[in-house]
Parts: C-alpha cells; structure tokens; sequence
C-alpha cells in the first residue's frame, strides 16, 4: 500500500529551497534560510491509514522506532530527534540523544509529553490507547512499519515532507528503487525448483516467519520459497522433524543488532550442529548465512535483499557485489565508511562446503 500526502510543505522565499544535492552526503549540514520559516498544515496518511495534520516543517521530533531515526539522519535532520527509543543506535551519534521508550510498546509518556515535541513517530508496536493519550496532550503521532519495501519509501518520502527535504528524499528512494528493480528483474523468469527452499530463523531455534510477513515477502522477492510460508500463524516455532523433512536448502539466521563477529559465527556453527540438521541440504553445502538485524529493516533492507538475492540465486547474481553496495549507500547518504560486522560468513555470497566448518 502507498500512501499519499495530500499537501505539501513550503518555505516563504526562494532562498530558504534546498539546492539539488547531488552528490555530497546526506549528514551535511543544509543551508540556513536567510528569513523565517513559515509553517504550513499538512495531512500525512500513515501506515495504519490514519490521517493526521502537522505544522511543516517540524523543529522537534521523537522517535520512538529506529528505522525512522535512521531515516531521518540520511535526510539531515537528526538535530530536529529530540528523544528516541533504546534500539535507535545506528548511526552510533544517535546513542547521544536522550532515551524516552524502550521501544515503541513502552514509551514514557511522562516524559515525552513534557518535551511538547511537533510529533511523535512510532512503530506499530505502539497501543492503539497510549497513541490516543498522547493525542489527548494535543501530540500528533504517525505510526508506521519500515519492514515492507513499499512501506519504506512511503516513510522516507513522508519524513522528507515532514523536515523539509523532498529532494534528499526522492534521492534515497530512487536509491532503494534500482536495487528492488534489479533484483525483481533478474528473478522474474524463475520458476519451480529454480527457487530454493529458504529456512529463515529469528530470535532462537525454530521461530520462523510465516505467510505476510516482511521475511516471507522478501524471502520470495529474492527469488526464494519460504518453507514456513504456508504455515496457520505469522511467526511459528517449527518442529524440529518437520523442518528436516522440508529439506531447506538455504538457511537465514538474523542476529541481534549487539551480535557481531564471533557471536555470529556462534549462531552459524550451532545450526551447522544442531540435531535434526545434519542431512539437510543448506548444512551439508554450507549455505548457512547469518545478518544482523541492521539490514533486515528500514533504509537498509535493500541491502539485505541484495545479500539474500545473492545467497538464493548465486549464478544469477554473480556479478553483485552487496557489500560494495552497502559502501556506497553509507559513503552517499550517511557520510560513513562501513564498519562491523553485518553477515556471516563476510564472503557469504558463495557457496561453501562444509568440512571443518571454517568459512
């Protein structure tokens, strides 16, 4: 679903637009406008379809779910999130602004009602009745998921309207739109056993992803079949004997945004042993991957389908480089080198056999 905007932002002069930018990263600084800034109502529809009106462009913003934080530092405007929630840490200068919420299922609301900000922007893990009390306090909220593609570029392109920097914003989402139009373009002819059977794991052994969830949608945008796609809940525990007789031939285990390194290669070597395992398809080949949750969501998830589109399809993608995509993303639009440890094993887009279990 996209939504739309029904008005847009302005600025009183000529001289308070943005010049085209076009090439320098998104963390520099924007142009003073050299007189006041008018404020003009917009209604946003968000992604619970809920119209809401706010004054543009906003000084003080609360973020209280982390792929919008991330959003709105690319766009330069990190110095407008006054409070934001525990998982808003990437970029690592997020970690200086001051915590309301653990997530967006426990914001203080005390305290963010004392800090009178233009909105507050929360996941959808926010309470239709904490929303309301806020509301009450005369607080517009915007709720949204940046787990979907399409949701993704919805929020972007809505945050550019809400800081006042559309064309900050439409650069990022054509960004995010040649990467998704590669991937769907190369996997469009691909049919029947052409698709692996993918095995994605979250949070401990066996929680899966089921049918019209973010993972089932990308597992098959990636040119995947999700095994647990056809199962009765969203987010099923599998059995064991199950999983085995479904003979996964790829297996993606997300790691936690604190697990790098050998932490991750923990969580690969442990379902390279794991009972029940040892004869499917994915172990036997080593075609084990793990990623941080950091390219699972927001922005970033292009680069998480380019990875998995790597993993399920590797003749097919064989001249993709994600990692190199992944540079460019952090060097044109956060004005960063890349860092850490994000997948595991680092040069995971091969396939690997499994002897020693060293990748």
């Amino acid at each position: 679903m996209r939504s739309k905007v029904l008005m847009v932002c302005f600025f009183v002069t000529a001289l308070s637009l943005l010049p085209l930018f076009s090439g320098g990263c998104a963390t520099e600084t924007a142009p003073e406008p050299s007189g006041p800034v008018e404020k003009a109502p917009v209604t946003f529809v968000d992604g619970t379809d809920q119209e809401v009106q706010i004054l543009c462009p906003v000084d003080k913003v609360v973020s209280i779910t982390s792929g919008v934080s991330e959003i709105l530092y690319v766009l330069g405007s990190a110095d407008k999130i006054v409070a934001r929630d525990s998982y808003s840490v990437f970029p690592p200068s997020l970690e200086g602004i001051p915590v309301v919420a653990e997530s967006s299922h426990s914001p203080n609301l005390e305290a963010i009602v004392e800090m009178a900000p233009d909105v507050v922007i929360a996941d959808t893990m926010l309470k239709d009745d904490l929303r309301a009390r806020l509301e009450e306090a005369g607080i517009p909220v915007l709720v949204y998921t940046t787990s979907y593609p399409e949701q993704t570029e919805l929020v972007v392109t809505q945050m550019g309207r809400l800081v006042g920097q559309e064309e900050r914003a439409a650069r990022l989402v054509e960004f995010s739109e040649r990467y998704y139009g590669l991937i769907k373009e190369r996997v469009a002819g691909l049919e029947g056993e052409a698709k692996p059977r993918v095995y994605y794991e979250w949070q401990k052994p066996f929680h899966s992803a089921g049918p019209a969830t973010p993972a089932d949608e990308r597992i098959s945008l990636a040119g995947g079949v999700n095994i647990a796609g056809a199962q009765p809940v969203k987010y099923p525990d599998l059995a064991p004997e199950w999983l085995a007789t479904r003979d996964p031939q790829v297996i993606v285990r997300m790691a936690s945004r604190t697990e790098e390194g050998e932490k991750m290669q923990a969580l690969r070597d442990e379902i390279l042993g794991r009972p029940g395992l040892e004869q499917a398809t994915a172990v036997r080949e080593g075609r084990v991957y793990v990623m941080s949750w950091g390219l699972g969501t927001g922005i970033r998830s292009v680069i998480g389908s380019l990875y998995w589109a790597k993993w399920f399809q590797p003749e097919v993608f064989a001249d993709l480089d994600p990692e190199a995509v992944h540079r460019e993303l952090l060097r044109d639009f956060y004005g960063l080198e890349l860092e850490g440890d994000w997948v595991y094993p680092e040069n995971g887009g091969q396939r690997q056999e499994v002897g020693g279990r060293n990748s």
